[in-house]
C-alpha cells in the first residue's frame, strides 16, 4: 500500500507492496504524491504476477467456516425443515459456490460478511421469519444506511434460500423475505455534470499533471462506459483507425461495441502506454478514488464518478440519437433502464420548440 510523508518541504510517496522493493519519490505537493502513488501503486498490480485468483482469496477466506453439518440431502430421503443449516452455514457454502461465479462477487462478499455478523447467523433458515428480516432492517435504516443498500442485503438473502430450494434439495423451505415489507427502492440520480465542473476537473489534472486520469474522465463522459470497463480495457480491444472499442468484459455480460468521438480518440492518444497490455490498469477503486480526490479539490460536491456515465447518455439523447442507438454504445439491456438514467436539460429543448 502506499504512505505520503514529509522530508523538510516535500511530500514522499512510499509504496510498500509484499515481495517487492520499496518504491518511493519526492514531490512538491501532497496532491502530486497521493496522484502517483496511487496511479504507480495500480501500474506494479497489473503488471506483478498474481498470487491467487478472486475465486481463491473467497474460497480461502470461507474455509474456516464449520458446516460440516451442512451435508448434502440425501435425495432418496429429503432433509426436514428442522435439520436445514445455520444461516452462517448455507452463506459459506453460497459463497464457495455461487458468489465466486458472479461479476459483482466483491461486492457480494461484503455484504456476506455483513451478515455473518448478524444474530440471524445462528439461526437455521427454518427458524428465520419475516418479522426477523424486518427487524434486521430497521435496525440497518435506523445506522443511516441507504434503502437501496438493505434491499440488496435483502436480495442476497433471498437468493441463498432460493438455491437452497432448487439446488441443496430443500425444496420445502419457505423464503421469509417474501414475507416481508422491503424499503422503498430510491429516487433516481439526477446529478448532471456542469459545464463549469468539467471545465475545473480537466483543468485540475492539467496543472497536477494527471494525464491519465483526464483521460478517464474524458473518455466516461464521450463514451458512457463504466469504470471497470475502462480499468480493464485493453489495447488490443481500441481500434483508433476504425474509432471503436470492442469490450469484451461487460456489467451484464454481454460483449459491446463502443463508437469513438474525435474527443475520445485524442484522450486515447494521450495515455502513456506503460503497461504494454492494458490502457489504464487502475482497479476500478482507484478510479474512483482519484476521482473524488479531484472532486475536492475543485470543490465540487455530490459528483460521482457514475454520474459521467449519466451525463454521457443525456448528452447522446441531446445530440438526437434514440433510445436504440443510444442502448448500442451504453448496453443498457432495457429501454426502462436507460430513461432513468437520462436527465436532459429544458433549455436544450428550447430550439426544437420554436
Amino acid at each position: 500500500m502506499a504512505s505520503i510523508d514529509m522530508r523538510g518541504k516535500r511530500y514522499r510517496a512510499r509504496i510498500h507492496l509484499a515481495d517487492y522493493p520499496l518504491v518511493t519519490k519526492t514531490f512538491e505537493t501532497h496532491d502530486a504524491a497521493s496522484a502517483w502513488a496511487a496511479e504507480e501503486e495500480a501500474r506494479i498490480l497489473a503488471l506483478r504476477p498474481c498470487k491467487a485468483t478472486k475465486e481463491e482469496k473467497i474460497t480461502s477466506a470461507f474455509r474456516k467456516s464449520d458446516w460440516s453439518r451442512f451435508k448434502h440431502p440425501d435425495y432418496t430421503s429429503p432433509e426436514p425443515d428442522d435439520s436445514t443449516p445455520l444461516l452462517r452455514e448455507a452463506l459459506s457454502r453460497y459463497a464457495l459456490e455461487i458468489s465466486t461465479m458472479k461479476k459483482g462477487r466483491d461486492q457480494e462478499i461484503v455484504r456476506i460478511k455483513t451478515w455473518m455478523k448478524s444474530p440471524l447467523a445462528s439461526f437455521t433458515l427454518a427458524q428465520i421469519r419475516g418479522k426477523h428480516l424486518a427487524q434486521y432492517r430497521d435496525s440497518r435504516l435506523a445506522l443511516g444506511l441507504s434503502g437501496n443498500t438493505v434491499r440488496l442485503e435483502l436480495a442476497l438473502i433471498s437468493h441463498v434460500y432460493r438455491i437452497a430450494q432448487t439446488d441443496w434439495g430443500f425444496e420445502t423451505l419457505q423464503n421469509p423475505v417474501k414475507a416481508m415489507r422491503k424499503p422503498k427502492p430510491p429516487r433516481g440520480r439526477d446529478r448532471r455534470l456542469l459545464p463549469r465542473e468539467e471545465k475545473l476537473l480537466l483543468e485540475y489534472c492539467d496543472s497536477m499533471g494527471l494525464v491519465t486520469l483526464k483521460a478517464i474522465i474524458v473518455l466516461a463522459i464521450e463514451t458512457a462506459m463504466r469504470r471497470s470497463e475502462l480499468g480493464a480495457l485493453r489495447w488490443m480491444d481500441v481500434d483508433l483507425e476504425e474509432r471503436m472499442v470492442y469490450l469484451l468484459e461487460t456489467k451484464n455480460g454481454e460483449k459491446r461495441v463502443v463508437p469513438l468521438s474525435t474527443r475520445a480518440v485524442a484522450a486515447f492518444k494521450t495515455i502513456p502506454n506503460t503497461s504494454g497490455t492494458l490502457v489504464v490498469g487502475w482497479h476500478y477503486d482507484v478510479i474512483t478514488g482519484q476521482f473524488s480526490l479531484a472532486c475536492k479539490r475543485c470543490s465540487i460536491e455530490g459528483l460521482r464518478f457514475h454520474d459521467l456515465r449519466h451525463e454521457a447518455t443525456s448528452r447522446l439523447f441531446e445530440k438526437g440519437f434514440n433510445m436504440v442507438e443510444i442502448a448500442t454504445i451504453t448496453g443498457h439491456k432495457s429501454l426502462s433502464m436507460l430513461k432513468r438514467y437520462t436527465h436532459l436539460k429544458p433549455s436544450n429543448l428550447l430550439g426544437r420548440l420554436g
